[in-house]
């Protein structure tokens, strides 16, 4: 169970049901996902197997140079294959537009066949379209669950876990620098809905075992390897500037935790879901009311991350019609915070928090709801 389910359960009793459905669809929460594990299940996994077979199908643009070659054309039988694809090199390689899961392998003759699930890997695409294998980043563990990687707020930087090393290495893409964390974790410990997030700098990794349970995360020090416990009802917004913000939902709380631990949570009045990174100023945040009705759902709010106020309430404007917001992630100046949408494709907008303006930055192949849904830079990653 993830904190936004512990959230709609807390909630539960002040709205009505149906009412409740809709909001917990439409405001599904930093990209969220209703399957957590990659093939436990063969009934679920069958499932998901209809639905990704309808999305091989679908045309989607692709970001960078080949931006004119759809998704279903790159993936014409299903899954690129592997031998097409080269292994991430060493060295130089440039910032990272996005990185993904490779789907499972489908029947096609049997599509209720469990599918093959072998051959999933992480690759990364750099900003000018290159995609690369990622074969010594953790897909999934032994037990099924789905480890993540973590991109840098300017994609500079990828996080994941390795089985060698038992223990998360952060890679400089830019430098061709890799430093492997001296703390060790063991894979058991990663667990549904694990969560990794990654400073510019690739010098603190948090790490959140299992969303929604109480087992404390890590915050750790690539270069001293000092490790820092954190409590486990937060989960991680970003890390960035010294300090790591951590949210707990339901009665929702946002503790700008420093680095070298201390700090003490906020408490908004209202329940909010979806939040950004810390703004440039220091003490704002974006988020998105969880009670939000009709037009209201495209309703920015804007807090004040020291004491608890709401500052202002943005309508957006200029998204499209039939998807819906499903985070909120990075400020690109103090004016406008990058927020996530789930249509037709993955998008980002840029959001004008003076005028709700919104304009288009980027598309990305698969959807929200699928296996292969694009880890960002600067969105803390879910396994």
């Amino acid at each position: 169970m993830t904190r936004l389910h512990e959230a709609l359960g807390g909630i539960a009793d002040e709205a009505p049901l149906v009412d409740l459905a809709d909001r917990a669809i439409a405001g599904h929460r930093r990209r969220r996902r209703t399957t957590l594990a990659l093939a436990t299940a063969a009934a679920a996994t069958a499932t998901a197997v209809i639905a990704m077979i309808g999305m091989v199908t679908t045309t989607v643009a692709l970001p960078g140079p080949r931006g004119d070659e759809t998704a279903a054309q790159q993936r014409a039988d299903g899954v690129q294959r592997a031998d097409a694809v080269p292994d991430l090199p060493g060295g130089r390689v440039g910032v990272l537009s996005h990185a993904y899961r490779t789907p499972c392998e489908v029947d096609q003759e049997d599509p209720l066949r469990p599918p093959d699930c072998s051959a999933v890997e992480w690759r990364v695409v750099t900003g000018t379209g290159a995609t690369y294998r990622v074969p010594q980043a953790l897909v999934s563990t032994a037990k099924g669950w789905r480890a993540p990687v973590a991109i840098s707020r300017d994609g500079r930087m990828l996080a994941y876990y390795s089985r060698q090393a038992q223990a998360h290495v952060v890679r400089d893409l830019v430098s061709g620098s890799e430093v492997v964390s001296p703390v060790t974790v063991k894979e058991e410990r990663i667990g549904g809905g694990s969560m990794l997030a990654v400073s510019d700098d690739g010098r603190y990794v948090v790490f959140d075992p299992r969303e929604g349970t109480k087992d404390p995360g890590l915050l750790i020090d690539m270069r001293t390897g000092r490790k820092l416990s954190v409590n486990g009802k937060f989960e991680v917004v970003s890390v960035k500037d010294g300090v790591a913000a951590l949210v707990r939902y339901v009665k929702t709380d946002l503790w700008l935790m420093p680095v070298t631990g201390g700090g003490s949570p906020v408490r908004f009045d209202g329940v909010f879901i979806m939040f950004s990174e810390l703004a440039p100023d220091g003490r704002t945040v974006a988020a998105f009311d969880f009670r939000a009705k009709g037009r209201e759902k495209r309703t920015l709010s804007i807090l004040d991350a020291r004491s608890g106020r709401i500052l202002r309430r943005v309508a957006i404007h200029g998204l499209p019609k039939g998807g819906g917001v499903s985070g909120v992630a990075t400020w690109r100046s103090g004016s406008e915070v990058t927020i996530v949408y789930d249509g037709e494709e993955v998008s980002t907008y840029a959001v004008d928090v003076r005028t709700g303006k919104a304009r288009r930055l980027a598309g990305y192949p698969g959807t929200l709801t699928n296996p292969t849904d694009p880890v960002l830079p600067g969105v803390a990653a879910i396994g």
